[in-house]
C-alpha cells in the first residue's frame, strides 16, 4: 500500500481494456513514464464494464483509461454508468474504433478525450497531462471525426443561430480550417496567406475565445455551433 505522501506523488490510474497483452504493455508503458513530476501508478485492471465500476469505486482512481470494445458491454456503456455515479475520475479513450460514431458518442457521454491506439505511444502521455488539468484532448485526426458528426447531427435539427462571437470574417475561415485538422501551412495554403498571418489570426481567435490551444478552440467552436457546413 502506498502512504498518503506517496499517493500524493502519484497518478492514480484504472485500465478498462478486453486484450489483456494491450493492458500489460500499457501498463508497462506509463511504469517507465511521469506526468507533471507525478509517478503513474496502475491501481487495477478490467475487462468488463461491471468489475471497472468496482474497482473505481473502491479505489477512486484519477484516471481511468478505457477501450470502446469490452467483455459484456462497451466503453459507450461504461461512460454512461460513470457519468451516472457521479464518479470524479477523469476518463481518456485508448481506442481502435476511429469511426465518426464512437468517437462522438464517446465525447457526448463524457469522456475527457480520445486516442487512436495507432497513435498510443505519440500522444497518450500528453493526453493524459491535457485531461489531467481539466481540458479535453482531441488529436487533430480525432477532432475532424467528432465534427463531421456533430454536423451530421446538427443538420437534421432547426437551424439556430452560433451565439454572438466577434469573430471576424477572416478568423471564421481560419477557424473554419482549424476544425477540420488543417496544419498552420495548410491553413495558409487554403486561404492565400501568409502563415505568420495565420498565427495572427490564430492568436485573435484564441483571446476572442477565451482559449488557450488548438484543441480548445475546436471544442468551442463546436458547442457555439461557430462553423457552418
Amino acid at each position: 500500500m502506498l502512504s498518503q505522501v506517496e499517493q500524493s506523488k502519484t497518478l492514480s490510474t484504472l485500465l478498462v481494456d478486453d486484450d489483456r497483452q494491450f493492458r500489460t504493455g500499457i501498463r508497462t508503458f506509463l511504469s517507465l513514464s511521469q506526468i507533471q513530476d507525478r509517478a503513474i501508478n496502475v491501481i487495477g485492471e478490467a475487462d468488463h464494464p461491471a468489475l471497472a465500476l468496482s474497482l473505481t469505486k473502491e479505489h477512486t482512481p484519477d484516471l481511468i483509461l478505457i477501450d470502446m470494445e469490452l467483455i459484456e458491454g462497451d466503453g459507450l456503456s461504461l461512460l454512461q454508468q460513470l457519468r451516472d455515479s457521479n464518479a470524479s475520475s477523469k476518463t481518456l479513450v485508448l481506442s481502435g474504433h476511429q469511426e465518426d460514431y464512437w468517437i462522438y458518442q464517446a465525447m457526448q457521454l463524457g469522456a475527457n478525450g480520445y486516442v487512436f491506439k495507432g497513435q498510443v505511444a505519440q500522444q497518450l502521455l500528453d493526453a493524459i497531462a491535457t485531461v489531467m488539468q481539466n481540458q479535453i484532448y482531441l488529436p487533430p485526426e480525432v477532432a475532424t471525426g467528432f465534427f463531421r458528426k456533430f454536423q451530421k447531427t446538427q443538420a437534421s435539427l432547426p437551424s439556430q443561430l452560433g451565439q454572438p462571437c466577434n469573430l471576424s470574417e477572416r478568423e471564421n475561415d481560419v477557424l473554419y480550417w482549424l476544425v477540420q485538422g488543417a496544419s498552420n501551412d495548410e491553413i495558409a495554403k487554403q486561404l492565400y496567406i501568409s502563415v505568420a498571418t495565420v498565427k495572427v489570426h490564430l492568436t485573435n481567435i484564441f483571446l476572442k475565445l477565451q482559449v488557450t490551444s488548438r484543441t480548445q478552440a475546436i471544442v468551442v467552436a463546436i458547442k457555439m455551433n461557430l462553423i457552418q457546413s
